[in-house]
Parts: C-alpha cells; structure tokens; sequence
C-alpha cells in the first residue's frame, strides 16, 4: 500500500523490515536497565518513509534470557507485553543504523 503522507505500508517479513527490527531491539536491549533480554512478539505495523526512515508499531515482551547469554531459545515471561513505536534510520551517507525514537508502553 501506498503513501499516505510519504509513507509505504510493508510486511514485517520485508528484509530491509528485519533488519531495522533487530537493529531496533538490539539498541533496545542495550539501553534497558533490566538483566533480561526482550524481544519481539507480534509486529503490529511497519511504514517506510521515503527510503530508509522505518516506522515499527510492535509489541515486545521480556524472556527468561539474561542479556549476553547466547543465542539460545529464550522463552517469553508471562509479563506484560509492551506496546512499543521504534523510528529507525538507516543512513546511507554516515553508512549506519540510527534509533530516532523509542517509545514503549
């Protein structure tokens, strides 16, 4: 679909979308204070803005991983899931990935 005020509506299963999730949970996951590590469990809504501007509607919740721990399976808590609305970049004159905005609830 297309583009309502510039932007495109896209699958979550897009490969430029995967990227932009596991860069966004990845900065996530770092800026957290919490030990554990939270992933994404159901991906809401994705719009691409001109190129590379990602907007990602998703809801993420908190496994029973402890951050750094591996690549293992990570079973999700029975915790509350969080709403989140991650606006990622991926700027191609800096060559880089940029988390804009981070909004959970």
């Amino acid at each position: 679909l297309c583009c309502r005020e510039g932007f495109t509506e896209l699958k979550a299963n897009d490969p430029g979308v995967q990227t932009a999730l596991k860069f966004a949970m990845d900065e996530y996951n770092k800026a957290s204070p919490d030990v554990y590590l939270y992933v994404v469990v159901k991906v809401i809504r994705v719009q691409r803005k001109v190129g590379y501007k990602y907007i990602l509607t998703v809801k993420i919740a908190r496994t029973e991983c402890i951050k750094d721990s591996g690549d293992g399976p990570c079973p999700v808590f029975t915790d509350p899931e969080y709403q989140c609305r991650f606006v990622v970049y991926n700027s191609v004159w800096f060559q880089r990935w940029m988390l804009l905005e981070n909004k959970c609830s």
